[in-house]
Parts: structure tokens; sequence; C-alpha cells
């Protein structure tokens, strides 16, 4: 029997292990450094305080357990090392060989060492705890409004990409909801969205950004563009064209670098850290070893880069589902030819705007349908951790 071993329970990691799973001659481990799956593309509301933990995280042990006959294995583990001739992966506490190696350890919050300072003064979002973290902030200032506290509160958020926009949008969104309680403290409370971009939202479409611009215009938020960042000190942003600014906290949502530390030093890689792949999603010279997701640079057939999102990363999973099988069969397939079939952004409330398979829809509609979306996959994972949940507890009595 085959291993394969998946390194990281991102979207693309997990995808991989449903496809997998339905080989009854393959033996499938998930290794990843944190116990939950952890749904980054809905923090923006969590960090507002409009969703709740356990829309976010769904833990990785109960998952893999609702998987029939044990088929899947999982181990929590940080990977420290990747030893190719042997087919091994190091992780801190042992070593697992494999016959097949996919790595979806996605990526971390990138944090550019030309902007002095803002790597300690600012919250990510690719981690749980730094948006743990950001939520209570925002939430303390909230609550120091209700006691009557009337400083002002400046909230910068840092890159106007889609993380950047919907965090921002999601927290004018909140602030609208809170009027009522909170009365005229609310207007003492400000979020500004910065972007070095001549606009918020660069690369997509004219209509999904004139309706995001509106939106956000609409709902208090501050938009200043072509802001380049310097340096930051714990209470103000310095630029290299403007007058510095005062903030309070500052969520950076401006860029990402692949997870990719472990990878031998052979193994090519871009400018942020992605590993480069072929056009069968291997590293070069390594047919047994795939990159997927955020911590892989992919390119479509026309060789530009796909963007790294979790539709991409799904794609690049099923993709290497299939390569693997027939590999085992002693078939190859063509090259992946993955595709961006559309695109969601929240914009607070219910409120967004899409473009799909080259129609642009903004509003409710819009909302729902990307809710829908959401809704399907989240059941789907938690399904299969309370079936996991009921394998254990029978394994119990």
């Amino acid at each position: 029997m085959k291993r394969v071993v998946i390194a990281g329970g991102g979207y693309g990691g997990l995808r991989a292990v449903e496809k997998l799973a339905q080989n009854d001659n393959l033996e499938v481990v998930l290794i990843d450094a944190n116990s939950y799956h952890f749904m980054q593309t809905e923090v923006y509301g969590y960090i507002a305080g409009n969703r709740y933990i356990d829309e976010l995280a769904v833990d990785l042990s109960l998952w893999c357990e609702g998987f029939k006959n044990g088929k899947v294995r999982f181990i929590q583990d940080r990977i420290v090392g990747l030893n190719p001739k042997e087919k091994e992966l190091v992780l801190s506490d042992l070593k697992i060989e494999y016959d097949y190696l996919i790595i979806a350890t996605g990526a971390k919050t990138r944090f550019p060492d030309s902007i002095k300072g803002l790597r300690e003064y600012s919250f990510g979002v690719k981690r749980l705890d730094r948006a743990f973290g950001f939520r209570h902030r925002f939430e303390e200032a909230i609550k120091r409004k209700l006691d009557g506290d009337s400083k002002k509160v400046d909230i910068a958020v840092i890159g106007a990409g889609l993380s950047g926009v919907e965090v921002a949008a999601e927290m004018g969104y909140m602030l609208k909801r809170y009027k009522k309680m909170l009365g005229g403290h609310t207007g003492e409370i400000k979020v500004t969205l910065y972007d070095a971009c001549e606009t918020i939202l660069p690369g997509m479409n004219d209509s999904i950004i004139d309706a995001s611009v509106k939106r956000v215009k609409n709902l208090g938020i501050e938009i200043v563009t072509s802001a380049y960042i310097k340096e930051v000190s714990s209470d103000k942003i310095y630029f290299e064209n403007a007058k510095s600014r005062d903030y309070t906290f500052m969520i950076f949502t401006g860029g990402i670098l692949g997870n990719s530390e472990f990878a031998p030093k052979h193994f090519e890689k871009n400018f942020i850290e992605q590993l480069k792949v072929t056009s069968t999603l291997n590293i070069k010279d390594h047919g047994e070893i795939f990159a997927i997701g955020d911590v892989a640079e992919i390119l479509d057939q026309h060789g530009q880069q796909l963007p790294p999102t979790a539709q991409i990363a799904e794609q690049s999973a099923e993709y290497c589902a299939k390569a693997i099988e027939a590999d085992i069969k002693g078939d190859k397939i063509g090259p992946f030819k993955g595709k961006m079939y559309g695109i969601f952004i929240a914009l607070g409330g219910r409120y967004a705007a899409a473009e799909i398979l080259g129609f642009n829809i903004s509003g409710i509609t819009a909302y729902f349908l990307k809710k829908v979306i959401t809704l399907v996959y989240f059941l789907g994972i938690d399904l299969r951790a309370n079936t996991g949940f009921k394998i254990r507890s029978k394994k119990m009595v």
C-alpha cells in the first residue's frame, strides 16, 4: 500500500485528503502544526466581532477520524525538514516516510523589512491567534466607549487587497450597528484603509473596484491610496510622500510569504518564498513531490501566476490526487489547468461584490451567493468532524 503524506491542513490539504481517502489502496497521513483547520476566508467577520471562533476552526483529529475504517491518520507536529533522497519528512518529534508528498503548508503574513516597526506594531490575519488579538483590541475599544471614554480611536488597515477591504468593511458595518448603543461615541472610532497602489483591490476589474469603493465609503471608512509607508511607531504611521498620521492599533494585510522554511536549499523559490513547481505541480526533478495552494507559485496555461486563493488551492489538490492515482497505475495526466471561475468580496453585513464567469454582481444577491458557498464548505467539514466525534465516543465506551 502506498503512503501519501499531506503537509498542511488548509483548504488544499483537506481537499487532497478527501479525494485520496476514496482510494482503498492508499494510506493517507495529514500533518499540521496546529490542531485545527483555520477558515481564513471568513476571518474578516471574526475580527470585527460578527463571527464566533467555532465558525472559523474545526478540529483536524476529529475530522480525520470521520473517514471510514480509520483510513486517514492525523499527526500534530511541526515540520522542520525534508529529505527527498530518503523520501522522509522530518518533524520535530519523528520522521515519517512517504511514497508521495503533497506540500500544502500555506503562507504567513509578509511584513516587509523596508517598513521599520511594521512587524512589531501590527497584527496579521494568517494566524488565528493574531486575529484573536486584533478582535480583542477592537472589542476593547467598543467597551471603552460604552464606559464614556471620549478619546479618539484610529484603526489602521494596511493593505487594500481582498483581505484588507473585507476586514475594513466589516468593522465599518459593525460600527454602524453599534450606533444606537454608543450614541455620539460612534464617531470617535475611525477606520482608515491604506494602500500603496493608486486604487483599492489592485488587479481586479473596474466594476468590483467601483462597487467596493462606494460601499466602503458609505460605511464611513476613509481610503488613502498611493500611501508609501516608511516606518511605524507605537502610535504613528510615517509616509515617504505625506505627513505622518496617528493610529491606535493596526492590522496588516499587505502580502504573504510561503511557509517553506523546511524545504531543501535546491528547491527553487520565488521572492516571497513560494516553491516553484512544474506544469504538473511537481517540484523539479521530484515527480513524487507536489506543492499546492499558497506555498506554491502556480502558473496558468499562459504563464501567468494564479492568485493564492482557496479556490486555486482546492483545484490544485484535486489535480494532485488524480496525478498520484494515475502514476500508481503507470499512467500520466496532462498539465494543471487552474482557472479562477469567480471571486467574492464581503463588504460588511449583507453586502458583497462578485465576479462570476464574467458577470458582475453586487449587493445582497452577491452576499447570499457567497454565504451559500461558505455554508456548503463548512457543513462538509463540520459533518465529517461530527462523524469523527461519534466514532471516538464509541471507542471510549
